[in-house]
């Protein structure tokens, strides 16, 4: 992956393409933008721009809380935040690590998960760390890089925002998981969660860098370009065009907290190409005549060919004319302890790892070797 580094902050003037590029970066996941979008301009109008910190600027006694919702996009996209979601949960850990919170990082730089901890890092007046914890999507919160560097996600912090915090002291990273899931449910089903909590030192040599600045350089070039957006987004990113077509086929269906399915493009030319997209909240495969072309962990996006943007696994159509991209995920998911935690094995899929453009694979990558 190319790591984008700019001296940036996250203002009024760029807020809108640093949304399009963590949406382009969702893989169809990581939930609606529109609503963390309306949350972060209102933050920043009220506080003023949002500081981007790059990690070699952490101190030795900084103290990083990486933060974003956690549970069901869908009712994410429906629920009236309160805004004082980032204030309790920085309330918290401060009060869990007898200090406090210096300095906000998204744990997933996709979709609303990379807006949200704008809005929140604005209305407490810290900055905002550029870097993440997966680079992409992702469903479960032990696919962290940080879970890879072996820091452990507890003791984590859920909020409604309202008043009602949880504190979870996990005896592991997939318990952690396990429980923070059924801890949702109390919460209405969607809640504000820090987890990962840990000092400069331990960031720096734990996140993926450079996933906001990144994020802000994809939108700005997708917002500057008129049309070919696909070929454009995968010539910024090092990517791969898969297909350009029509949506003639789509099946969804929703059950235990993921939206499972298939989309079906079909390039509508003489040689009848046709490319069958795997969902699990994200897109995870693409298979152009049987034959696997790409996999989780690259990000697979769907663009809409009339204007750029990219379609969510729950907003794709029928007859949608749709361009796919495969983009490189951060170098630390191709290594076997990052395959062991985000391969295609991991999601069901009994098949090795296929990079949708050209990179080298590590081997022995446990379950996916």
């Amino acid at each position: 992956m190319r790591c984008y580094v700019l001296d940036v902050q996250l203002s009024d003037q760029n807020i809108e393409a640093y949304a399009l590029g963590c949406a382009v970066l969702g893989a169809g996941g990581g939930g609606d933008t529109p609503v963390g979008l309306a949350m972060a301009r209102l933050a920043i109008a009220e506080s003023g721009p949002v500081p981007v910190l790059p990690p070699d600027g952490l101190g030795p006694d900084t103290l990083v809380m990486p933060c974003g919702l956690i549970g069901s996009p869908t009712i994410a996209h429906e629920r009236i935040w309160s805004g004082q979601e980032g204030r309790q949960l920085a309330d918290a850990v401060a009060a869990l690590h007898d200090r406090p919170v210096d300095t906000v990082m998204c744990y997933e730089i996709a979709g609303a998960n990379g807006l949200l901890p704008v809005s929140w890092a604005a209305l407490l007046g810290l900055p905002l760390l550029d870097a993440d914890g997966m680079g992409r999507a992702f469903p479960e919160m032990q696919q962290q890089a940080m879970h890879v560097a072996g820091v452990p996600a507890g003791p984590l912090v859920l909020t409604d925002g309202r008043g009602n915090d949880i504190v979870l002291h996990t005896a592991n990273n997939t318990d952690a998981e396990r429980l923070a899931r059924g801890c949702t449910a109390a919460l209405g089903g969607v809640c504000a969660g820090a987890l990962y909590v840990m000092t400069g030192p331990v960031a720096r040599s734990a996140v993926i860098p450079g996933s906001v600045s990144r994020a802000l350089q994809v939108g700005t070039a997708m917002q500057r370009c008129r049309d070919g957006w696909p070929s454009a987004l995968a010539e910024l990113t090092g990517g791969r065009v898969l297909a350009e077509g029509r949506i003639v086929e789509l099946e969804r269906s929703s059950g235990a907290g993921f939206t499972r399915g298939h989309a079906v493009v079909d390039s509508g030319t003489t040689d009848t190409r046709r490319l069958r997209l795997e969902l699990q909240n994200e897109v995870l495969l693409a298979l152009e005549d049987g034959e696997v072309v790409a996999t989780v962990p690259d990000v697979i996006a769907v663009l809409a060919l009339e204007d750029g943007r990219p379609i969510g696994t729950e907003r794709l159509e029928y007859g949608r004319r749709v361009g796919v991209v495969a983009i490189p995920t951060p170098e630390v998911w191709w290594t076997p302890a990052g395959l062991d935690v985000v391969g295609p094995r991991l999601f069901g899929y009994d098949l090795a790892p296929v990079p949708g453009s050209a990179r080298p694979v590590a081997t022995g990558a446990g379950r996916d070797s």
